[in-house]
């Protein structure tokens, strides 16, 4: 039995990776496991921590902290945006008669993804090249296989 997640995001490239995968690997997802998984969007608002000003020589130094109901609000969207991404790849899968578990967090990408792999027992990682770019330094000491598609990939092999 392996298990087998896919990496999502925004992106239509996402989208044609998991019907690649739904199609292509489908025997092997029928006994198995497909966890789906979309990392929420970092925070985009990011303040300083602290603000200066000089007088004369010496420089003063204010610590600064963000307001925490602005930073609430940019999660609680960031969440949203996740979870539609993955009720869309949920109704992909139903169209494909496979039930898929659904995964999200926030946080470092790989410890994340490290975390998942050993909770949800993970054999195989699937990402498209596009995602590689940016999951290089995070899948490179996974002890799982890992399947890249090419972009521009023909829908059945």
């Amino acid at each position: 039995m392996k298990n087998v997640m896919v990496i999502i995001d925004e992106s239509n490239s996402s989208y044609d990776l998991l019907i690649w995968v739904l199609t292509n690997l489908k025997d092997i997802i029928d006994s198995s496991k497909l966890v789906i998984f979309a990392k929420q969007p970092q925070n985009s608002f990011t303040p300083p921590t602290t603000l200066s000003t000089s007088v004369g020589f010496a420089q003063i130094f204010y610590p600064f902290s963000a307001n925490a109901e602005l930073m609430r609000l940019a999660q609680e969207k960031n969440t949203k945006i996740a979870l539609g991404i993955l009720e869309k790849a949920k109704k992909l899968c139903g169209n494909h008669g496979v039930k898929a578990e659904t995964f999200t967090d926030v946080g470092d990408l790989k410890d994340t993804i490290h975390k998942i792999i050993q909770e949800r027992k993970i054999n195989l990682i699937a990402i498209s090249d596009q995602q590689n770019q940016n999951l290089k330094k995070c899948l490179p000491t996974t002890e799982c296989s890992l399947v890249v598609v090419k972009q521009g990939f023909p829908k059945h092999l």
